[in-house]
């Protein structure tokens, strides 16, 4: 499990490309569920998350999945 030192706006593009099993690159602004992200992904990042210290729920992340909103969320909870 990473620490909180290691996330990063790539950790964080490397980690959906993960969720989504696709290694395409993934457009900071683009709604992921145009990727295939699905909600039981986001739970489970939203769960990752909060074992690192990081409060995003669920409805958190989901209200505007990209990575932009979901790096700016983790980056004001650093």
């Amino acid at each position: 499990m990473f620490d909180k030192s290691d996330l990063s706006p790539e950790w964080l593009a490397a980690r959906v490309a993960e969720m989504i099993e696709d290694d395409c690159e993934i457009d900071p602004a683009e709604n992921l569920v145009l990727y295939a992200l699905d909600s039981i992904a986001v739970m489970t990042f939203s769960s990752e998350l909060k074992q690192m210290g990081i409060e995003a729920s669920f409805e958190d992340l989901a209200r505007e999945p990209s990575l932009a909103t979901w790096w700016a969320l983790i980056a004001a909870r650093l």
